[in-house]
């Protein structure tokens, strides 16, 4: 890694992107707090020494205006936290355990091809894997609620209803 700059190549190993993620995370907390303590200084300042002609309503009022800008700074900085946790969470998904996924349904595809049963308990896909946990559960109550119908209610004519109102 150079010293003053990331590149993607440091961001293509599992620990790149951790590390990053960290200091990006880091640095954009200490923005944060320093926006809104900044937010709140202001605010209070403005409060404290109104501007000329400022009623007491109007000078909060224009204190919360002025420091909008700054809980609006802080606001995104802690969306950058945010999104740098998901960056290490998409890595781990998309360059760690997806090619996982696909090696091991590769090798179920070739077992399946090669005419012989799939080892014990494996399964292919997900779809069939969560079908199968769901089949190794007991019943439980209120599983089909769902099945049951309603009573069909008689189907009355437009024209029958006018009938009953003469």
């Amino acid at each position: 890694m150079s010293a003053d700059r990331w590149t993607s190549d440091n961001l293509l190993s599992e620990q790149g992107v951790k590390t990053y993620s960290a200091q990006v995370r880091e640095l954009f907390r200490r923005y944060a707090d320093d926006f809104e303590k900044l937010a709140r200084e202001v605010r209070d300042d403005l409060v404290a020494d109104p501007i000329d002609g400022d009623g007491r309503i109007a000078a909060h009022f224009h204190a919360w205006q002025v420091s909008s800008a700054l809980r609006d700074m802080a606001k995104h900085a802690r969306a950058i936290v945010a999104a740098g946790k998901g960056l290490e969470g998409d890595y781990r998904r998309v360059c760690i355990e997806l090619p996982k996924k696909r090696a091991a349904k590769a090798a179920a595809k070739e077992l399946q091809k090669a005419g012989r049963p799939l080892p014990a308990g494996t399964v292919p896909n997900d779809v069939a894997a969560a079908a199968a946990r769901r089949a190794m559960l007991p019943a439980q109550p209120g599983d089909h609620d769902d099945e049951q119908t309603t009573p069909a209610r008689p189907v009355t004519p437009w024209a029958d209803l006018f009938k009953e109102a003469r």
